[in-house]
């Protein structure tokens, strides 16, 4: 047994050269078979490697075949590698099946699924950044519903959803809740070429996901699992409670109204003489951790024989959220998101000519949480003041001052409020068969395939409302020493678990059956598709009879490819669609499309440059694609509803009363289309070292769904109905570069995306406009309007003196109420004499970016890895408003306040570029009105660039993980959203707020081994 084992784990260090026709080859992959451990070949073709003594060595490198050669003991083996004639036949992803990648005329993206495995929930928040074409933005790391929103070429409709068409294995389906590890090609489809075989719905792009197979070989298992811990990467710093009286003091009395806040108050505050009736909280710091943590582990195993593969992959993902739990409660109301996945896919060989997929997946998932919303506990920490009250009294009691609205307890609506779980459940199943015609003609073949796909979700609250209490301030503590409470009357003292429940689902029916074709004829090559495909869609929980109807959509597609020599390419796509949506006379939509190309490094005129330029391509395509998002169900059919209260009015006085009214108008709407047009060149060069892509794209969609806007009031219309007007134009470009080069063993990899656009609206229905800046066309279609803040005033301002600001102190515009030093001065760009609705302008431009861009660089040496990935936007924006942003807004004044609130203009320091404007207290405190008004002063970009990811691996010596009966074993340390760089600061920029009431996202820090067997 002891000389078995010694020969087993015989390993031999092997070198040599590797050369093309006697010319050192740098760069080529040295790899052990069955492993993945490897080399690369160093600038002078050298290579060195150790394996075992009965392996297999495996040579590749771009445009030249591979060798495997047995190493047989063998210490110094030399290859010449020979030029492959078949690289050209590389195929790709493309819509309804694969194309040669040479001859593709269409504009995608792709991904090696690698890049997507990080110990996140949703591959969607990986996107940014790593694909040119893609926008992305995270509006929220709340566990379990933190997925991205998702833009290809950004946003080019000003209705309806302007997501994204996802296709799982062939089906529309969420990316969502798909475990990393299961994908094996992740591709976006971006110009009209590519994505008018889906007709209706590729007017967005399309994004091409398909899930692993098996493959023909022993059985192989992979085991992975990491373990993280996590935090925010930013949260809002709250103002402490001496500063929050002293600027609640200043609000007041810079107004002319006595102060809040006594000096023995805040003296005794300061000093925490009786914290329970003088409190200082910093409700951030009560009701959220410092960390949470996420595990993640998958295993999955492939394998098969030339008639039969299989893979199948078990995942598990667990993370908890930052909330703070307390003891007392006696339920669990921590926010916990797990979930379990699975995913089986079969190929069986039935015949020579005819093969079966069979692919099951889904995903189960439990969430848990706190009774009250994330919304309602950021903005109940935002609303109630450091001093309001203490986190609780002795003996259990809940501060509070109301119970239904303003100044709720925060740490009681994270803690004990009950506690809610939100059940999900995911059933993908699809069965394609597919025939091999070859014996009716060469290149022939036909596919069929069934999917259906079933989702549910059950949804259990259990609420609790305590009694609140609050000490009595002018009599704080009884005689013994106690606490004088007073209760504030609540839902009767609920202090019993209350129960309620909900459920939703939905079912989805997908059938597709298609002819494909592809056949050479010596410099020729033919390709074609015929496709029919037919889903049903239905909401298994809708609440009205409308939404109950399930959503059809059926159509046919085509494709006809041909190219000559390799050099000229051209290609037609067609998609017909229709739905029930839509009358019969328009239920139908025509969606053509053309793309042509040049290889033009494969001419002979362009030969003596092949020595640095390896492949040269330009293509262009021009095409439509469809929409019928933005126009509800049925637009051709009108409404009509009762209402007990509203039904129709009449007389001078306009009396309402019982009756039944038309509330939606039946309309001849049809569908939206877009153009697509996208020039593109594809350039490599030294050896395939250096791959750019670039793109010039322009889109013009007509016929958005939109209200008639230009429809007089004295129709008597109940709802402006909807029409195809709106027009929108979206241009601009977006490409990658990637560069790989092999020092010695060192191999060095950079890699860098890039997407900008920028759309406008032409035409609206808006009718017209008494001056230039209120006509919408031409802006675009996120803009933000309001006013221009030109300064602040200043005390020369106020010529005569008695503190206030009027027109008849030197020709100010008229603004809102009562004007002081210090309050915001607006343009009055109609030079009226007032501020009002006309002088309202274009200020922003919306918070989805115009510039979305990434960068990274891997590294490898020996044994060791590493890789930085950087992720940035510019060009968005957002307005800041709401309690906690805005000192002291609220009816009362007494919300919280950020740290930033000390930047603020006062008399002792009139600074004029102070963040704060003179303060105000309460809603309705002079300048409160004026100050708040939505204009470029509170305009803020929300730019940044992010360390998104690092990742630092070491794969163990083929030596000690054969040793320990493994094929391939590496230890790895990752990162999640590591560093964000940007001027906007408070909180978060990529959070969908405008007052950071917002559960952050989060920093992930991770451990984790990776075991193959």
């Amino acid at each position: 047994p002891r000389e078995n084992i010694e020969i087993v784990f015989q390993s031999v260090t092997v070198t040599g050269t590797v050369t093309d026709d006697n010319e050192g080859l740098p760069g080529v992959n040295v790899s052990i078979k069955g492993t993945s451990r490897g080399t690369i070949t160093d600038v002078d073709g050298r290579y060195s490697i150790e394996a075992p003594a009965d392996g297999i060595l495996i040579f590749s490198f771009v445009g030249f075949q591979n060798q495997e050669i047995p190493i047989e003991d063998r210490s110094r083996i030399d290859v010449n590698l020979v030029p492959d004639v078949q690289a050209l036949e590389e195929v790709i992803v493309v819509g309804f099946g694969e194309q040669r990648k040479i001859s593709f005329t269409g504009a995608q993206s792709s991904i090696p699924a690698r890049e997507l495995d990080h110990p996140v929930a949703d591959i969607s928040t990986m996107l940014a950044g790593r694909l040119a074409g893609i926008t992305g933005v995270q509006r929220s790391g709340e566990p379990g519903f933190d997925g991205a929103d998702i833009w290809i070429r950004g946003i080019s409709t000003m209705s309806g959803g302007s997501n994204p068409l996802v296709l799982v294995d062939g089906v529309e389906r969420s990316m969502n809740n798909i475990d990393p590890q299961d994908i094996e090609s992740f591709t976006i489809l971006k110009d009209a070429s590519a994505t008018a075989v889906y007709g209706v719905r590729g007017a967005n792009g399309v994004i091409l996901i398909n899930t692993k197979r098996g493959k023909d070989g022993k059985p192989t298992v992979t085991f992975d699992f990491n373990q993280g811990v996590t935090r925010f990467t930013m949260t809002p710093e709250l103002l402490r409670g001496v500063d929050y009286m002293n600027l609640s003091n200043e609000a007041l009395t810079t107004r002319g109204e006595a102060p809040r806040f006594s000096q023995e108050i805040i003296e005794r505050t300061e000093s925490k003489y009786d914290p329970f009736v003088y409190p200082d909280v910093d409700w951030m710091e009560e009701v959220f951790r410092d960390f949470g943590y996420n595990r993640q582990a998958t295993l999955n195993m492939n394998g098969g024989s030339a008639t039969s593969k299989y893979y199948v992959s078990l995942g598990y993902y667990d993370e908890t959220g930052l909330y703070n739990t307390d003891a007392l409660a006696q339920y669990d109301s921590k926010a916990r998101f797990t979930r379990y996945n699975v995913t089986t896919n079969v190929t069986v060989d039935l015949t020579a000519t005819t093969k079966v997929d069979l692919g099951i997946q889904g995903y189960l998932s439990k969430g848990n949480y706190p009774g009250e919303s994330a919304n309602t506990i950021f903005n109940g920490a935002l609303e109630v003041s450091p001093v309001e009250y203490p986190v609780m009294y002795p003996g259990g009691f809940v501060p509070g001052r109301s119970p239904n609205g303003g100044m709720r307890n925060p740490y009681a609506d994270a803690t004990l409020r009950g506690y809610q779980n939100h059940d999900r459940n995911q059933l993908y199943s699809n069965l394609r068969v597919t025939q091999d015609l070859d014996d009716l003609t060469d290149g022939l073949s036909a596919t069929a395939m069934f999917a259906f796909d079933a989702y549910n979700e059950h949804r259990i609250h259990r609420g609790k409302r305590e009694d609140t209490w609050i000490v009595d301030v002018n009599n704080p503590r009884n005689p013994d020493g106690t606490l004088n409470l007073g209760t504030v009357p609540t839902f009767q003292g609920q202090n019993f678990l209350s129960y309620s429940r909900s459920n939703g689902g939905n079912r989805r029916f997908y059938l597709e059956a298609s002819f494909n074709y592809d056949k050479a004829f010596q410099k020729h090559r033919l390709g074609g598709l015929l496709l029919f495909n037919k889903t049903d869609y239905l909401n298994a929980f809708a609440n009205d009879f409308t939404e109950s109807i399930p959503f059809r959509n059926q159509g046919l597609a085509g494709r006809v490819t041909y190219a000559y020599d390799d050099r000229y390419f051209a290609e037609f796509n067609v998609g017909y669609n229709g739905s029930e949506n839509f009358a019969p006379s328009q239920r139908y939509g025509f969606f053509p499309a053309f793309g042509i190309g040049w290889a033009i490094s494969n001419e002979k005129f362009f030969q003596p440059l092949t020595s640095v330029i390896d492949f040269l391509k330009i293509r262009y395509t021009d095409g439509k694609v469809g929409s019928a998002s933005g126009a509800g169900r049925f637009a051709y059919i009108g409404e009509v509803i009762r209402s007990g209260d509203s039904g129709y009015t009449f007389g001078r006085n306009r009396i309402r009363s019982d009756g039944i009214f038309e509330s939606s108008y039946a309309v001849d709407v049809t569908w939206a289309e877009a153009r697509k047009q996208d020039l593109g060149i594809e350039l490599n060069m030294f050896n395939y070292r250096l791959g750019i892509i670039f793109d010039l794209f322009k889109e013009y969609t007509e016929g958005a769904f939109l209200r008639r806007a230009d429809i007089p009031n004295y129709i008597g219309l109940n709802a402006d109905p909807f029409g195809n007007i709106g027009i929108v134009e979206n241009k601009g470009f977006d490409g990658s570069i990637n560069f790989d080069k092999g020092f010695r063993n060192l191999i060095v990899g950079v890699r860098a995306t890039f997407s900008y656009n920028r759309n406008k609206i032409l035409e609206n229905g808006q009718p017209e406009q008494q001056y230039p800046w209120m006509e919408r066309r031409g802006d675009p279609v996120l803009a933000r309007y309001g006013f221009i803040a030109e300064r602040l005033f200043t005390f020369e301002d106020d010529t005569d003196g008695d503190g206030y600001i009027t027109p008849e102190d030197g020709g100010f515009a008229e603004q809102f109420g009562e004007i002081m030093p210090g309050d915001i001065k607006y343009k009055d760009l109609n030079g009226d004499g007032r501020i009002d609705a006309y002088d309202e302008i274009q200020i922003g431009q919306g918070d989805v970016p115009a510039l979305t861009y990434g960068f990274g660089v891997s590294l490898s040496y020996h044994g060791f890895d590493m890789s930085l990935f950087f992720q940035g936007q510019a060009e968005a924006d957002i307005i800041l408003s709401g309690g906690g942003i805005i000192p002291f807004i609220g009816d009362g004044g007494g919300a919280n306040l950020y740290q930033v609130a000390l930047d603020r203009w006062t008399e002792e320091n009139p600074d004029p570029n102070a963040m704060y404007p003179r303060l105000s207290y309460g809603s309705s405190a002079i300048g409160q009105n004026n100050n708040t008004q939505t204009s470029t002063w509170w305009l803020r970009d929300i730019d940044f660039l992010r360390l998104k990811t690092a990742e630092l691996g070491y794969t163990l010596p083929d030596r000690i993980a054969e040793s320990l009966r493994m094929k391939n074993a590496r230890l790895y340390i990752r990162g999640v959203n590591l560093l964000t760089f940007s001027q906007f600061d408070i909180w978060d920029p990529e959070l969908f707020t405008s007052n950071g009431a917002r559960y952050p996202n989060s920093t992930i820090y991770s451990l984790g081994v990776n075991l193959q067997f």
